[in-house]
């Protein structure tokens, strides 16, 4: 009988059920690999596309300081 009490006794908590409150348990969000691979496809094509843009931005900017710093050793 004492193993019996301390099998009852086990640890947990238990949530009351109270249907109009929010749920205290978490929702995992199922996803289907096909999509999990698509999401992050098209994180990545993202990603690149930033790196893409602020290297060409810098690539620009520092081919516009080069043509300025030219133009003004050959106008001193």
């Amino acid at each position: 009988m004492g193993e019996r009490q301390k099998a009852t006794n086990a640890k947990g908590k238990v949530i009351p059920f109270t249907p109009r409150q929010e749920p205290k348990l978490k929702k995992l969000d199922y996803m289907s690999p096909e999509q999990k691979r698509l999401r992050q496809k098209r994180e990545k094509q993202r990603m690149d596309s930033q790196v893409r843009s602020t290297v060409v931005r810098n690539v620009g900017i520092f081919i516009g300081i080069c043509v300025l710093a030219y133009l003004l050793k050959e106008i001193l």
